[in-house]
């Protein structure tokens, strides 16, 4: 629970220099005001529809979400880009920010592994998603109690008497 919070409190420090790293305006550049409120707007859906990635956040880090999602819209509504001062723009990006880290999963995050391959000195450089290790991990878990479960053990042996 600490974790969380000193987590959120941390990444509300430093959100304006993670622009960039995930797909936001750099500082300067403008955003379309609509565009925002349209997300924002099916953030809300997917929440209330109990699917996306924010339907599986826990209670803490819903109601910063839904603080957030309420001082932005609030803060955009009725209001073009060029209306906005400068503290007011730097605001709206941090809340952008921290509402699109919230939605991020680790499941996107590229891994590079290198593998050698079975009787080969040759080293291969393999990239999956963590969603596809963790499926393979799974799978590969899967079949070896299968294979534990399938197995026959007579008195005499495994070959029978």
């Amino acid at each position: 629970m600490r974790a969380i919070l000193l987590g959120l409190i941390l990444l509300t420090a430093i959100a304006p220099a993670l622009a960039p790293a995930v797909g936001q305006t750099l500082p300067g550049e403008p955003f379309d005001v609509q565009t925002v409120l349209d997300e924002q707007t099916q953030i809300d859906k997917d929440i209330d529809a109990g699917t996306g990635p924010y339907a599986q956040l826990d209670d803490i880090s819903m109601q910063e979400l839904r603080e957030r999602q309420r001082k932005l819209v609030a803060m955009l509504q009725g209001h073009q880009y060029d209306d906005l001062n400068e503290a007011q723009r730097t605001r709206a990006r941090t809340h952008m920010v921290f509402i699109k880290y919230l939605g991020k999963t680790d499941d996107d995050q590229l891994i590079c592994l290198r593998k050698r391959t079975t009787g080969s000195n040759r080293v291969e450089r393999v990239c999956k998603l963590v969603a596809q290790l963790r499926d393979e991990t799974k799978n590969s878990k899967d079949q070896a109690m299968q294979m534990l479960q399938n197995r026959t053990i007579t008195p005499c042996g495994p070959g029978g008497c």
